[in-house]
């Protein structure tokens, strides 16, 4: 019996090591890609425009309404929580480094994640059900030219830019509180942001959101062809995905809490 136990952590760790190993391997497929030129054809841009229309632009309206109800929540938290404390003399530096080193991108890329993800695993998996990725293939077509890296640089470009509005919309927001706790003129909340922002916190913003951005498409993707011959086993499929983006998420920020303590 104790046999049989040892056997099977024994097979499962195989068997998570080398499904690791192969998506780490896609992965670095795809960066190599992204780092050639001649995967920047006609088509793939305006794939990757397509993609960037359908992940950032279709869902801006809900987007800022989101981020000025929660933004002006949390910054409002944030605020009383840093009167408790009397920490008053750096408010400026709580909410910068709040709102621009976590809140913003982990916030957009759960949302995008939400939104995009499930719908790029879906329509793989669909496309390899239906053996159009086969088809693609037969016909010389690139995958990952064509079809992968204009969907996770479009990922990697809207988690960005979409933090971005999400920062700026929530710090505005965040006027409001500190007028009401502090009785702070605009000037004065606007220079006492300026004082307290560091490059080091818009070079957290964008390298998190950029690594946010990749994830969500990539790890989806790969999800997607790994999807049996079977109708059935495409919802299946999505929500492995889902779970293992999750966790990639997850490590990604925990990752860049450990790597700013240091």
């Amino acid at each position: 019996m104790i046999v049989n136990f040892v056997e099977k952590i024994g097979s499962s760790t195989i068997r998570g090591g080398s499904s690791i190993y192969e998506a780490m391997k896609f992965a670095v497929i795809c960066m190599v890609h992204m780092l050639r030129p001649k995967s920047y054809n006609p088509a793939m841009i305006m794939v990757l425009t397509k993609q960037i229309y359908f992940t950032a632009v279709e869902i801006i309206p809900f987007f800022i309404f989101l981020a000025f109800l929660f933004g002006s929540i949390i910054i409002g938290f944030v605020v009383s929580l840093a009167f408790e404390y009397s920490l008053q003399d750096q408010i400026g530096s709580i909410i910068i480094n709040f709102t621009l080193d976590e809140f913003a991108p982990f916030f957009t890329a759960l949302l995008i994640s939400l939104r995009s993800s499930t719908a790029v695993n879906t329509e793989i998996a669909v496309m390899k059900v239906n053996h159009e990725l086969a088809t693609l293939e037969h016909f010389k077509i690139d995958l990952i030219d064509y079809l992968f890296i204009p969907r996770i640089f479009a990922g990697m470009i809207s988690v960005t830019s979409l933090s971005l509005i999400f920062a700026i919309i929530m710090l505005s927001s965040g006027y409001i509180f500190t007028l009401f706790y502090m009785g702070m003129d605009m000037n004065s909340y606007v220079k006492m942001l300026i004082s307290a922002i560091e490059v080091k916190d818009l070079v957290v913003l964008v390298a998190k959101s950029a690594a946010f951005g990749f994830v969500i498409m990539l790890i989806p993707i790969y999800s997607g062809l790994k999807t049996l011959q079977s109708y059935s086993a495409i919802p299946i499929s999505v929500l492995n995905g889902m779970v293992k983006l999750f966790i990639a998420i997850f490590f990604i920020e925990v990752l860049s809490l450990l790597l700013q303590l240091i």
